[in-house]
């Protein structure tokens, strides 16, 4: 009877520190959710809304995160480090400078959504297949997708499969595509669609 009793509280124990660690993380998951917005400057004759919370990455922490041979215009983080937007430009000319409004947004969308679709992703899965939207003085490409990387059967640690929740807007900017790219762990992509899509919309050129 005595040892039915002992499992009991232990199980009701197990139990209260669960609900405590989950209160804590919910509370913890709060504090990286966006306030306030602050519109920035970011390169030349581009604007975009930033959480007041996130911080700009260094050159120092592009580069270790990311492989490119062309830095980034800005990229900003959440303070946990899950949630990044990315600001660039195309490598490739698209279109001739001042002549942005004239080119076909459907020929743009078809080019990225082939161009997502190929990525370095195993898996991507599709919310929003691409839309027109108006950014006032011209008109961008909204993508909406969930890329996946499964589970490597040969890894010696088990860490289950990784994917990335992305809003990613193309449009027309100085004769090049530009590219404003909100990501962030797979997981939390519910919590953040509302914050992404008024982050990544915002942009202005």
């Amino acid at each position: 009877m005595k040892i039915k009793k002992h499992k009991i509280k232990t199980v009701k124990t197990t139990v209260f520190i669960f609900l405590l660690l989950c209160v804590f993380s919910a509370f913890n998951f709060a504090g990286q959710m966006p306030d306030k917005y602050k519109r920035k400057r970011i390169g030349e004759g581009v604007t975009l809304l930033i959480p007041d919370n996130f911080v700009e990455m260094s050159d120092e922490e592009i580069a270790a995160k990311y492989f490119t041979p062309k830095r980034p215009l800005a990229i900003f983080r959440s303070p946990d480090r899950r949630a990044e937007i990315g600001v660039n430009s195309s490598l490739f000319e698209w279109g001739e400078v001042g002549l942005e409004s004239e080119l076909s947004m459907e020929l743009l969308m078809g080019f990225y959504k082939g161009a997502i679709a190929n990525s370095f992703y195993e898996k991507v899965k599709f919310l929003n297949e691409g839309e027109i939207i108006n950014l006032g003085s011209r008109e961008g490409v909204l993508f909406e997708f969930i890329g996946a990387i499964p589970e490597d059967p040969n890894a010696i640690i088990n860490q289950g499969g990784k994917s990335r929740y992305h809003q990613v807007l193309y449009s027309v900017y100085n004769g090049k595509v530009l590219i404003v790219n909100f990501n962030v762990s797979g997981t939390d992509y519910k919590y953040w669609r509302e914050h992404a899509t008024k982050m990544v919309t915002s942009v202005k050129i």
